[in-house]
């Protein structure tokens, strides 16, 4: 019932934000001044307009938003570094006590050490700063708003560029803004209707909302039309890959062979020094093919990757490759009892489940299933291969490293 509560919440202030955004919304470059002295759950009072020149940042959130809690010991880690320079305050349309309880109870934010001040309960700042998607941040400085930006813009980098020069160029994330009709936005318009069809590859376009994979449409002329918008050379593969050829086990890293100059032309990484925000606007890339038969996805999805590879000079195939891998064995009889019912056991239904899950979770070299059996394992936590395969005795397998050929998806740029 909480959950249902919860939900209608949220769907009544989304529509409330929709109705206000148009009178109440500030922009960059205004002015913010509240009627109400705002306050966040330990009792601290916000002051905006403060004379001694330091930035606020509304980092928006809720509990639901998986990557706003894993970026708050970072934002935590840079309040600590910038000191009074910065304030950083989460800010949620949420309770008080549902917040204090999320709080207590997050096994990650109490390791970590990440809980920020929070402002709760919150619908103010909510109008004055719509949005349709978390985390969202705003940075105000002399009670202006100098930013509003996707969380990923946040670092000391660009927060000590306003410090110095109390002007900052970044991307404005705008929920609202009205974007661009891939179908309707036609560069080769010329008045006439003797243009059969065409391909188009471009750049990163901000009037473009990100769309993986096949997305199908018409156009004015009747002409079929497919596309996708922003996206990294190495998702938009995937994606239309997927049309084509079902996902059978996870795609490890280790199964990717990059034979390029530089991967990170392709495909963004942790390690890299930009966020993805950053990356993405650099190498991100928008696809449209227009011509007037019709096809299902897969075949769309064939010939788009045919156009990708001619237009980006790559050939990416799937091929065999021997290499490390864990492979799963039968070494005895299944002599497991019946489900113990603990809360702490990893539990699936079958070896390809199993090896799935060992995949997902990381650390381990590529896996392969040689048992093909449906098994209900009740598995107890491990935290290493010899600690696995011992909560696997009773069922008669056993994980062994050992060499294999596997497929995996080459990369090539042409001529290398």
């Amino acid at each position: 019932m909480r959950n249902y509560i919860a939900i209608l919440a949220m769907l009544l202030f989304t529509l409330a934000v929709h109705a206000g955004q148009t009178s109440s919304a500030l922009k960059v470059g205004d002015k913010i001044a509240l009627q109400k002295t705002l306050k966040t759950m330990d009792g601290h009072t916000i002051d905006f307009g403060a004379s001694k020149p330091k930035i606020i940042v509304l980092e928006f959130f809720d509990t639901y938003c998986a990557s706003c809690i894993e970026s708050m010991p970072k934002l935590k880690a840079l309040q600590k570094e910038m000191g009074d320079k910065i304030e950083i305050y989460m800010t949620t349309w949420q309770d008080h006590k549902t917040i204090e309880q999320f709080y207590k109870t997050n096994k990650y934010l109490k390791e970590k050490n990440g809980i920020l001040s929070t402002i709760v309960s919150d619908s103010i700042l909510h109008q004055l700063f719509p949005h349709k998607s978390v985390p969202h941040s705003v940075w105000i400085m002399s009670g202006e708003v100098k930013a509003i930006t996707h969380a990923d813009y946040v670092k000391k980098q660009y927060l000590s560029e306003l410090l110095a020069s109390a002007k900052i160029s970044v991307p404005i994330k705008d929920d609202f803004k009205e974007l661009e009709s891939v179908v309707e936005n036609n560069d080769f318009h010329t008045g006439t209707n003797n243009l059969l069809g065409y391909v188009e590859l471009s750049k990163y376009n901000e009037q473009l909302e990100q769309k993986a994979s096949v997305n199908l449409d018409k156009d004015a002329q009747g002409r079929a039309v497919a596309y996708f918008n922003n996206m990294d050379v190495f998702g938009a593969y995937l994606s239309l890959w997927a049309k084509i050829k079902k996902p059978t086990y996870l795609l490890l890293p280790q199964r990717i062979v990059w034979n390029v100059k530089d991967s990170s032309n392709y495909t963004y990484s942790d390690s890299n020094q930009q966020t993805y925000q950053e990356w993405i606007r650099t190498h991100g890339i928008s696809y449209k093919r227009v011509q007037k038969p019709e096809m299902d996805e897969g075949s769309w999805a064939k010939l788009m990757l045919a156009d990708l590879d001619a237009m980006l000079g790559l050939e990416v195939t799937w091929k065999m490759k021997t290499m490390p891998c864990l492979v799963l064995k039968r070494v005895g009889e299944n002599k497991a009892t019946a489900p113990r019912g603990e809360s702490k056991l990893l539990k699936v239904e079958s070896t390809s489940s199993l090896t799935f899950t060992i995949d997902y979770s990381g650390g381990y070299p590529p896996t392969v299933d040689e048992v093909q059996e449906k098994i209900a394992f009740e598995v107890p936590k491990y935290k290493n291969l010899e600690e696995l395969n011992h909560g696997l005795e009773n069922y008669g397998v056993r994980f062994v490293k050992e060499l294999r050929e596997i497929e995996v998806l080459e990369f090539k740029e042409r001529g290398l």
